[in-house]
């Protein structure tokens, strides 16, 4: 049988509380995100405070465009500007920081909204504390969006990139796995305690305890920790409590400026071909349209 906390959880920090207070407060809910020049930083954090995350960190990986920033003016959102932080694994540095102070973390990318989907109208918060109150990690597998041959940039990514993959079909491989098919597994993100692991990677957290409950996002089962969910069909997203709807292809233009700036795809010598290869606009996905 679990122990129930004695913890007590907040909102938000409250910096007039005593030094002694502190000790024995948290916050519910933190999340980490890295971000380089991405126009949609407002609306990726106002979703996720929507949805009831207390605090966002942003780590800049050295963008060229810093006035993405500028309409950021909540104390829930902190900016750190860092270089290489890929090379440096400073969101790992970052997380050993700041995990005493939330019971729960979400680490993700800019262009990865984590969504409620069986019971909508519930925030993440929500399920959270009911749906997933005992397990201590939860995989949301991604749900790959994308952007109908759009040629210019969107307003609202939201609101105007609508179309994704049919996840009951195959689809060809190309080039290298980042451009792979998704039909047999696909990538998860993780929702995670924050006393049970003490490091991240990209895909989950790692270093845990040995009494641990993973349990994937679809069906609140029992997973091992790795990074992919097996399977993904329609049904499933149809279904799923939680899902991760991931806009890697937004639009060509910033498909270009990926190329351009990023050290990743420039490294790896990608070309707009390759990112447009994954541009399946086969079904019309409002989700995130009407939730946002």
């Amino acid at each position: 049988m679990r122990k129930k906390s004695t913890e007590t959880f907040v909102d938000s920090p409250n910096p007039s509380a005593s030094n002694e207070a502190n000790n024995h407060i948290k916050c519910f809910l933190g999340l980490i995100t890295r971000c380089k020049d991405e126009f949609f930083i407002k609306e990726f954090c106002d979703y996720y405070l929507s949805q009831g995350v207390d605090k966002i960190f942003v780590i800049d990986d050295n963008s060229n465009d810093k006035s993405i920033y500028n309409n950021l003016n909540d104390d829930r959102i902190e900016i750190i500007y860092e270089k290489d932080i890929i090379k440096n694994n400073y969101a790992n540095q970052l997380y050993k920081q700041i995990q005493s102070k939330f019971k729960w973390i979400i680490y993700c990318d800019v262009d990865e909204f984590i969504t409620t989907k069986k019971d909508i109208t519930n925030t993440i918060k929500e399920e959270l504390n009911t749906t997933f109150k005992d397990v201590d990690c939860i995989k949301v597998p991604w749900v790959m969006m994308s952007c109908n041959s759009k040629e210019k940039n969107p307003n609202s990514i939201l609101a105007e990139n609508t179309y994704r993959w049919n996840h009951d079909k195959k689809h060809p491989d190309y080039r290298c796995s980042k451009f792979r098919c998704r039909y047999d597994k696909i990538e998860v993100k993780c929702i995670f305690k924050t006393d049970k692991f003490n490091s991240i990677w990209d895909h989950h957290p790692k270093e845990n305890a040995d009494d641990i409950c993973i349990v994937d996002s679809i069906r609140n089962e029992e997973q091992q920790l790795d990074p992919f969910y097996e399977n993904l069909r329609e049904t499933d997203i149809k279904n799923g409590f939680l899902l991760c709807y991931h806009y890697r292809i937004i639009s060509r233009e910033n498909s270009m400026n990926k190329l351009q700036h990023n050290f990743w795809y420039i490294k790896h010598g990608y070309t707009i071909d390759d990112l447009m290869s994954c541009d399946y606009p086969e079904i019309l996905d409002e989700t995130l349209k009407h939730k946002s």
